[in-house]
């Protein structure tokens, strides 16, 4: 565009963070950027759940060792889902935002360089797969905001990206659902496409945000049977933890002191 048609819709629409609403030229600026927290190690080996780097236990989380086989061989996540990131996301996702996603894709390329993101590396992929939205969904938003990332992700490491899924009903977004209800909500949602090759294939699944891991363990799930060789899943962001959040620390103090 040129300058000045540039500097016209700066004075019309004067461009802001879209993490914290200031005046600023960068869909995300520094500041807000420099408070987006990567996931660092400690995490679970199979689905990537930060553990307190205070605390010592198994490489494996009790609800990974206590669930069996995943139909994901490994899960990992480039940040947490919290202050600026998650105020971004939400105004991607939900408002349109298309602007944000150059820089929330720029964090999930940053992430899966990270030591957090071990498992995820260039040669154990061949496909490059976005978890779909339903075609009701996707008219009224305009866009796939995992597509989006996905796009990013497979352009940094190289690989195709191909829609090896399709979403076959519509369902509840999972953030307004309890835990317990979201395996329920998106069980049977999706089908593999049948006009692409999916026999053998080493997908990795990208995804917004991994909660419970339902909407992923599910797509996993129907990759496998479709014939995938191994799926790996990489999300934008997850919830923090319990140690993250807000009075773990006095928490924790108070147990040290029943305990003492």
């Amino acid at each position: 565009m040129h300058p000045f048609w540039r500097g016209i819709l700066d004075l019309l629409y004067p461009p802001r963070c879209e993490a914290c609403g200031l005046l600023r030229r960068e869909p995300i600026c520094e500041e807000c950027r420099a408070a987006i927290e990567l996931v660092r190690p400690p995490v679970c080996e199979v689905c990537g759940e930060p553990f307190d780097p205070r605390a010592r236990g198994a490489p494996t989380c009790a609800r990974c060792r206590r669930g069996g086989q995943r139909p994901f061989s490994v899960a990992r996540s480039a940040a947490y889902y919290e202050g600026p990131l998650a105020k971004a996301i939400r105004r991607f996702k939900y408002e349109g935002q298309l602007v944000v996603g150059k820089p929330l894709g720029a964090i999930m390329v940053e992430g899966l360089a990270g030591e957090a993101a071990e498992g995820l590396k260039p040669e154990t992929v061949d496909v490059v797969c976005a978890v779909p939205l339903h075609a009701s969904r996707l008219g009224e938003r305009g866009f796939n905001q995992s597509e989006v990332l996905a796009e990013a992700v497979a352009g940094a490491i190289g690989k195709p990206l191909k829609a090896l899924l399709e979403r076959t009903r519509p369902t509840l977004p999972q953030v307004d659902l309890p835990a317990a209800s979201r395996a329920g909500n998106v069980r049977g949602a999706f089908a593999a496409r049948l006009t692409e090759v999916i026999e053998g294939q080493r997908v990795l699944l990208i995804d917004d945000l991994f909660t419970t891991g339902a909407t992923m363990r599910e797509c996993a799930r129907v990759l496998r049977r479709s014939g995938a060789g191994e799926v790996r899943v990489f999300a934008l962001a997850r919830a923090a933890p319990q140690w993250r959040r807000p009075g773990a620390e006095m928490r924790a103090h108070a147990r040290e002191q029943r305990v003492d």
